[in-house]
């Protein structure tokens, strides 16, 4: 269950809502960026809800953004139901129906290296993150969030992010809240290098920026759990 270990301010509960009430913030030809890097620290019960919502008969077809392949509960699920538009900038060729649309043309895809995105992002060359969904361990007082097992471009996607769901995953053990050094590089041409220069320095941060304020405290609200299964 969670409690003040998970949602470290009393007003982080005022914002819990169902998953299904997580889905209805994303709506048809959206940007949609997950979390994780490969089937690691990617959120799952938004897009099965959003699956099961356009199965139902919402019209939505978004565009996934994220950091590698992500899991089926993403991926496949809302292939399933005609729900991916664009993939970006890597996909999982396991999850088989998505893989047939796209080479079929019917779901638009880049194909990309992985280390490119996160500053096309940056940039805005594919448009506005529209919505973040981020699995995490636990969200801080000041509202920054501490990732799992994975990160990939879940930095830069919270970043620019307009909404951001948070899944807190209770499954995932504290013990970990520590081990990210979460940094982004400066824009060129004002990019220096990463000043790593022995095998202890830390240059960022063990959270990921995101103020309390991102996480709104409306009718719409966006934090929904995630229980271990």
């Amino acid at each position: 269950m969670l409690d003040a270990t998970r949602l470290r301010t009393p007003c982080l509960f005022y914002k819990i809502v169902s998953a299904d009430e997580a889905a209805t913030l994303i709506t048809d030809g959206m940007n949609v960026g997950v979390s994780g890097f490969t089937p690691s620290g990617y959120p799952k019960k938004t897009t099965l809800a959003l699956a099961k919502a356009i199965k139902a008969g919402k019209k939505c077809r978004i565009n996934i953004w994220s950091g590698a392949s992500v899991g089926p509960e993403i991926e496949e699920t809302l292939a399933e139901v005609g729900g991916i538009s664009g993939r970006m900038p890597y996909y999982a060729a396991s999850n088989k129906t998505l893989s047939r649309q796209i080479n079929t043309g019917s779901v638009t895809y880049i194909d990309q290296h992985l280390s490119h995105f996160a500053q096309q992002i940056d940039y805005g060359f594919y448009g506005d993150v529209d919505v973040a969904i981020v699995e995490a361990a636990a969200i801080n007082a000041d509202g920054s969030i501490v990732l799992g097992s994975g990160v990939g471009n879940t930095p830069m996607l919270v970043k620019h992010a307009k909404k951001i769901i948070v899944e807190v995953n209770t499954s995932i053990p504290l013990t970990l809240e520590g081990m990210h050094d979460i940094y982004i590089c400066s824009k060129p041409p004002e990019r220096t290098e990463i000043p790593i220069y022995h095998v202890g320095d830390r240059i960022g941060s063990p959270y990921v920026s995101c103020g309390l304020d991102r996480i709104p405290a409306s009718s719409n609200q966006t934090l929904s759990t995630m229980y271990a299964i």
